[in-house]
């Protein structure tokens, strides 16, 4: 910890991140030409002697290791590259937290809330499962676990053997098994509400990253195209045959979903801004290879602060005990062995 934290440390650190940060821009501007007609093996080259000047002569990674951080991160982008050189700044290279993170992380975070409160409302079930358990005292069978449903059907027998009692004692046994079945069901209406508030936010936000990835008339291609599947599997389907007519129901519902996804497209390319340009799958890429190096980056030099932090602890165990506390130790030691002697 004290490591960790220490001015010449974090210092060391920070100036190896500015030296890629530095070195990122020439790399940048490489893969920008890429394009142009530059080759990756005259790219890579010159890259990997760069990063090799730059970071070398800082006396913390040598040359194999910083050529490591090249090779490394070269490996992970290969194929990046390769997509670049042949159709350009695709959106399929974009993760889609990039696109989240830039365009909708309101979304996101109505998203993640949601789960949130879903685990938080699991463990408030969990809890009301456990107290139902004490009140009814209820003892399961061996491996079986006491669920929500399993706790359910035992306060409802409870109840129903109570609910035409007339003795105090029963009423409020009664009363109490009734709070229990009330508290459970509360929650497991309140858990389905937010899965299905987080279901549809999920699916909103689904349209929409295809939406910005492909724009609304390629949207529009494909799912006219799965609206003619979907038709395509009804009429093989038997509305007769009772499986047959579950699976169109089924199909049917899809189908809705898909025209009003269709219907809604206009809107949702308005309201998400237009179509992803080349520029901006340009620079989200190019934020994407950036972080892969800094990741390595990262690597490396916390497996130095390791062998630093190895080192400390070495020469702590070394000379932790200082050499007046060792003669002290030894002269009292002879001193034992004296008394020893002379009494032999």
């Amino acid at each position: 910890v004290a490591l960790e934290a220490d001015s010449s440390v974090k210092q060391t650190i920070a100036v190896h991140f500015e030296v890629l940060e530095e070195w990122w821009k020439e790399a940048r501007d490489d893969f920008s030409e890429l394009r142009e007609g530059k080759k990756m093996p005259e790219v890579r080259r010159e890259l990997l002697k760069s990063i090799k000047a730059n970071l070398v002569p800082w006396k913390v990674l040598d040359e194999f290791k910083s050529a490591g951080i090249f090779v490394n991160w070269w490996q992970q982008i290969r194929y990046d590259l390769k997509t670049i050189v042949s159709t350009g700044w695709h959106q399929s290279l974009i993760p889609d937290e990039y696109l989240t993170s830039e365009y909708f992380q309101e979304a996101t975070d109505e998203i993640e809330s949601l789960e949130a409160t879903i685990n938080e409302s699991q463990s408030e079930l969990s809890e009301a499962v456990e107290a139902a358990q004490e009140v009814t005292a209820y003892e399961p069978e061996e491996d079986e676990k006491v669920t929500a449903t399993v706790i359910k059907k035992v306060l409802k027998e409870l109840i129903d053997d109570l609910k035409d009692s007339d003795s105090e004692s029963a009423k409020k046994e009664l009363n109490l098994l009734r709070q229990s079945d009330g508290a459970i069901k509360d929650i497991e209406t309140k858990i389905k509400g937010n899965k299905k508030g987080w279901k549809i936010k999920t699916s909103e936000l689904e349209v929409k990253l295809q939406l910005k990835r492909l724009g609304g008339n390629l949207f529009k291609v494909e799912n006219n195209e799965l609206l003619g599947q979907v038709d395509a599997q009804i009429d093989q389907l038997d509305p007769e045959n009772n499986t047959d007519r579950r699976r169109i129901t089924a199909l049917k519902k899809d189908r809705d979903i898909i025209e009003e996804r269709l219907a809604n497209t206009d809107q949702l390319i308005a309201e998400i801004g237009g179509q992803l340009t080349e520029e901006e799958a340009q620079r989200l890429i190019l934020k994407k290879l950036y972080e892969i190096s800094h990741s390595e980056l990262n690597r490396y030099l916390n497996a130095e602060k390791r062998v630093l932090s190895s080192s400390v602890e070495n020469l702590w165990d070394k000379y932790a005990v200082s050499s007046r506390q060792l003669e002290d130790g030894r002269g009292k030691t002879l001193e034992t062995l004296d008394e020893f002697l002379t009494g032999l």
